[in-house]
């Protein structure tokens, strides 16, 4: 598969820097569908790439990153069969590809772009890979619905294990005949329960319908409304304008790599592509 051509990188058609950004974004995503269908892998857009699917018919304008979910078997399923697939300029990132990546990270994995990066406005250097981003959270069906408690959780399995053996842990309590939802590893800290209920019950997940994001079609959650009336309360309210701007700190760049070992350059690309 020549994902060039398939799916062409047209950042530099984007008006502005921010819309470029987004259309690096946007590119991923597609790849990423087309190997979630190849391989039948379930994938879900979530948080603010859900908001923007249903409020705006693709990103949240101010947006500046992608968010998506996946339960754990399905997880488990990309990384075993599609993540191979990947094209050379798309780095897929977890504990186990980047070594400076923090395990239980309160992202469980991420697609990034090569080319590209966030810079940090409090001046942070991370040393794990900073390209444009999907951020991809894990699903388990292993918690109590109450942000407080799936905070605690999670905050007891990021201290008392890795990454690995808090599946291990997520998948043992998914096999009890509880009345659990679906979280992820997002709520890590007390200050995020301001962030209203962040999960997702069963039925809500049982059965994924498309939503036109852009100028494609991804999946969400069929029970997509009770979804985003539990986090976001009146959903389809736009914030005052002085809160139409991103939270993330971070100012992206779609022309210029971070200091990571798997980056490429674009001018370089351009050139060869020019011949």
């Amino acid at each position: 598969m020549d994902f060039s051509e398939r799916f062409i990188d047209n950042r530099e058609q984007g008006e502005t820097r921010h819309r470029q950004c987004q259309l690096v974004m946007l590119r991923m995503l597609k790849i990423l569908d087309y190997l979630c269908e190849k391989h039948g892998i379930k994938y879900f857009l979530t948080g603010g790439s859900l908001l923007g699917a249903i409020r705006h018919k693709g990103f949240i304008p101010w947006d500046d990153d992608l968010d998506l979910g996946m339960t754990r078997e399905n997880y488990e399923k990309f990384v075993r069969l599609a993540v191979a697939e990947l094209p050379t300029d798309v780095f897929f990132q977890n504990p186990d590809t980047d070594t400076h990546y923090p395990e239980n990270s309160n992202v469980d994995a991420r697609l990034r772009d090569k080319y590209s990066s966030y810079n940090h406005i409090d001046g942070v250097n991370n040393k794990w890979h900073e390209g444009l981003q999907i951020d991809i959270f894990v699903y388990d069906k292993a918690f109590i619905p109450s942000n407080f408690i799936i905070i605690c959780q999670n905050a007891f399995l990021k201290w008392a294990t890795n990454s690995k053996g808090r599946a291990n842990v997520l998948k043992l309590i998914s096999k009890f005949p509880l009345l659990l939802v679906y979280a992820s590893n997002y709520l890590q800290y007390f200050g995020m329960r301001k962030f209203g209920d962040n999960y997702i019950k069963k039925k809500e997940i049982a059965t994924l319908v498309k939503a036109k994001f852009e100028d494609m079609e991804f999946f969400i959650p069929q029970g997509w409304h009770n979804c985003l009336k539990r986090q976001y309360g009146d959903y389809m309210k736009l914030p005052p304008p002085e809160k139409q701007q991103s939270d993330h700190n971070v100012l992206p760049d779609p022309f210029t790599p971070c200091m990571h070992q798997e980056i490429l350059q674009w001018k370089e690309r351009s050139s060869l592509a020019g011949k």
